[in-house]
C-alpha cells in the first residue's frame, strides 16, 4: 500500500508541474507575439478561443507506468479594456478557461483512464506601454506615428478558483495564488518586420491541500521568448515564435524534489482581420525538449471582435 501511494504521489508531482500551466492556454509557456501591439484607449475586444494540447507526460522511468497521456480541449472567453494609465497606453484583461481532459495511462501492465472537466483558474492581467505609442482616441490614433522601438510592462494574476477536489489526483484548477511580472521590447523594420522578444517569472503561493494532506510550494519559474512577425497589411500578419522555461522546482512538505521544469518551445501564428470589427488567429505550438512535466503539441484558434466607445456629447 505504501509502494502504490508514493508511487502516486511522485505521479501526482509530475502532472502537478507539467499541466498547472497548460489548462488555460495563456501562461508563461505560451508563446504570444505582438504582445506589444497598440491599440486606441477606449477600445474593447471580445475574444473567444478554442485550443486542443494533446502528448505525453514525461515520468521517471523508473515508475511502474508507461504511456501516460493527456489530451485537453480548452474554451476560453477573454474581455481586453484598453485606457490612458499615468498618460500611458495600457490595457486589462480577464480571462476565464473552461478544461475538458482526457488522461491516458498505462499502471503495472493495466490501461487506466479518467477524464476531468470543469473551470481552470481565472487569470488577470494589466499591460502598459512605456515608450513606443502614445494614448490616443480612434480618431486620432490612425494618423499619429508609432516609434519603432517598444518598451512594455505586463503584470498577471491567476485566482484559485477553479475547480479542484483533494480527493482527486488530478484537478483542472490549482488551488494556489500564481503571480507573474514581464518586460517586452521589440522593434520594427520598415514598417513591416517586428522582431520581439519577452522575460517573465512567476511566483506562486503555497498550495496546502494538494495530496495525501501535503504542502507544495514551487519555486520561482522564470522564461524567455523571441518573436519574429512579419505584417503583409494592417490586420493580416504572420509570425514564427520560440521561448524556454526554466526553474519552477516544488517543494513537498519542505523537502526540494529534483524535477525543474526546463522546456523550450517553438510556433507559429497567422492572424486576419475578416470585417472591420473581428479577426481571427490560429497558432500552433511544439516543443524542442523538455525534460520533465508536459511535452505537448497546442493548436489554438481565436476569434476577436473589436469596438470602441461612442464619443461623448458635447
Amino acid at each position: 500500500m505504501r509502494i502504490l501511494i508514493n508511487t502516486l504521489f511522485t505521479i501526482k508531482i509530475i502532472i502537478f508541474i507539467g499541466l498547472s500551466f497548460v489548462i488555460t492556454s495563456l501562461h508563461s509557456q505560451d508563446l504570444e507575439p505582438r504582445l506589444l501591439s497598440s491599440m486606441p484607449i477606449n477600445g474593447n475586444i471580445l475574444i473567444a478561443s478554442y485550443s486542443y494540447s494533446g502528448g505525453n507526460i514525461l515520468i521517471d522511468p523508473s515508475l511502474p507506468i508507461e504511456d501516460l497521456d493527456a489530451n485537453l480541449n480548452n474554451l476560453v472567453v477573454a474581455y481586453v479594456r484598453s485606457f490612458k494609465f499615468l498618460n500611458k497606453l495600457a490595457k486589462a484583461d480577464i480571462v476565464i478557461p473552461y478544461s475538458l481532459g482526457k488522461y491516458e495511462a498505462i499502471v503495472d501492465s493495466v490501461n487506466t483512464k479518467v477524464n476531468r472537466n470543469g473551470f481552470a483558474d481565472p487569470m488577470l492581467r494589466f499591460s502598459v506601454l512605456l515608450l513606443g505609442t502614445k494614448p490616443s482616441k480612434p480618431q486620432d490614433y490612425f494618423t499619429q506615428e508609432s516609434g519603432n522601438f517598444k518598451l512594455g510592462l505586463n503584470f498577471r494574476v491567476k485566482i484559485p478558483i477553479g475547480s479542484y477536489n483533494s480527493d482527486y489526483l488530478l484537478n483542472v484548477g490549482t488551488n494556489r495564488w500564481s503571480f507573474q511580472t514581464g518586460v517586452g521590447g521589440s522593434y520594427t523594420l520598415k514598417k513591416k518586420f517586428i522582431v520581439e522578444a519577452h522575460l517573465n517569472s512567476w511566483l506562486f503561493t503555497e498550495t496546502s491541500n494538494f495530496f495525501d494532506e501535503s504542502t507544495t510550494q514551487q519555486k520561482s519559474l522564470f522564461g524567455v521568448q523571441v518573436h519574429f512577425a512579419y505584417v503583409f497589411k494592417p490586420g493580416f500578419w504572420a509570425a514564427i515564435s520560440t521561448g524556454k522555461t526554466f526553474g519552477g522546482k516544488l517543494e513537498i512538505n519542505d523537502v526540494l524534489q529534483d524535477i525543474p521544469q526546463n522546456n523550450s518551445r517553438f510556433g507559429a501564428a497567422v492572424a486576419y482581420k475578416i470585417s472591420k470589427h473581428s479577426g481571427l488567429k490560429l497558432a500552433f505550438t511544439s516543443g524542442f525538449s523538455t525534460r520533465a512535466g508536459a511535452d505537448f503539441n497546442t493548436l489554438i484558434f481565436n476569434y476577436s471582435y473589436v469596438w470602441f466607445d461612442k464619443p461623448k456629447q458635447k
